[in-house]
């Protein structure tokens, strides 16, 4: 079972040279910036709601996402080989992020609810997010949701790395 991490072109504002990544391993550091990251968008709110249960190492600084599936032509294939790659339900993560653009969008044009009307609070879906977690593995045998945001909360050795162009 594979994990894919998306390469972008260089001439894509998004660029990692795969090579750095190839050489020093696939982290925070040398991953691309385009996954989402729900635990990162409130991260007061993501610790107040964090289960008691929760893993020390769960720490959504240093995740990084990936994918089930490849997405582009160019991309770092590695192997689920550890516990610390963790999928969460990315609907989730959108209904937080509504608060994100509800925020920018009251001062722009000084409105409330235009994205956030009928959503529960950040708490309340923090602690569904929080709730949506589960392992990899786990995920792929039982597909609890059918939108799995991917995170990677430990540095994959170059070993374990295989580029595809």
């Amino acid at each position: 079972m594979y994990l894919y991490h998306i390469v972008f072109e260089q001439d894509d504002d998004r660029y990692v040279n795969p090579h750095i990544t190839l050489n020093k391993g696939l982290s925070k550091s040398t991953a691309v910036r385009f996954y989402t990251n729900g635990g990162r968008l409130f991260p007061e709110i993501t610790d107040l709601t964090r289960p008691l249960n929760a893993e020390q190492w769960i720490d959504f600084s240093v995740a990084f996402g990936a994918d089930f599936n490849p997405i582009s032509e160019q991309y770092i294939k590695f192997p689920i080989v550890s516990e610390k790659i963790l999928v969460f339900n990315r609907e989730i993560t959108n209904d937080l992020f509504a608060y994100i653009e509800e925020e920018y969008m009251k001062g722009e044009i000084g409105e409330e609810g235009y994205f956030t009307k009928g959503l529960l609070s950040k708490e309340e879906l923090m602690k569904q997010y929080w709730e949506s977690m589960i392992t990899a593995k786990e995920y792929v045998k039982q597909k609890p949701y059918k939108n799995p945001e991917i995170l990677v909360f430990e540095t994959i050795p170059i070993e374990l790395l295989e580029y595809i162009k």
